[in-house]
């Protein structure tokens, strides 16, 4: 499955990929913006993957390509009835800023718009106010519990139908999805 707007595409993970997850999540810029900022063992995400991925899925990952090379990944993760957890990750992500926005925007127009979810929850690392501000002008708001380590903010599918900076993403960039028919579904082994 491939999700694309112009030059940016999510494509749906599959084994072979492996090797590219493991190099963009332990990328120094990726993992300076995360709770945890030390380097992922290759054993613990070869057991991520694994678990998550492989064996059960209990997930959805895509990796994020920027005219064809691989600059991130996007996931759905902790998929509870109708609500999911969201997660963007984008090596160098200030200098690839319209990569960052345009996978947010193809992750959560396929939780909402494929899957159907009600909610999608973002997690943002109290030290991380770039994301806190990228994620509330996409409106998120915030849900009111913040923890030591978190802000946890959520965004409805309706607000991610009519909020303006949706609006104008599907007017400027639009999406396109290719292949629907190869999305696993949850749970399956």
């Amino acid at each position: 499955m491939l999700i694309r707007s112009g030059n940016v595409t999510l494509q749906l993970f599959d084994a072979a990929q492996s090797e590219i997850v493991y190099a963009i999540r332990n990328r120094p810029t990726v993992r300076m913006h995360l709770r945890d900022t030390r380097p992922i063992a290759r054993d613990s995400h070869d057991r991520w993957i694994r678990d998550n991925l492989i064996e059960a899925h209990t997930l959805w990952l895509f990796v994020v390509r920027q005219g064809g090379n691989p600059v991130g990944i996007a996931l759905l993760r902790n998929v509870i009835e109708r609500t999911a957890e969201i997660g963007v990750m984008v090596v160098e992500a200030g200098r690839r800023p319209l990569a960052g926005y345009k996978a947010a925007h193809l992750i959560g127009y396929y939780g909402f718009e494929v899957l159907d979810l009600d909610r999608l929850f973002s997690y943002v690392p109290r030290h991380n106010a770039r994301a806190l501000t990228f994620n509330r002008r996409c409106g998120f708001v915030s849900t009111g519990k913040v923890t030591e380590v978190y802000h946890e903010l959520v965004l409805t599918q309706v607000q991610s139908r009519t909020h303006p900076t949706h609006r104008r993403f599907r007017t400027k960039y639009g999406i396109e999805l290719i292949d629907e028919n190869s999305s696993p579904a949850l749970g399956a082994d």
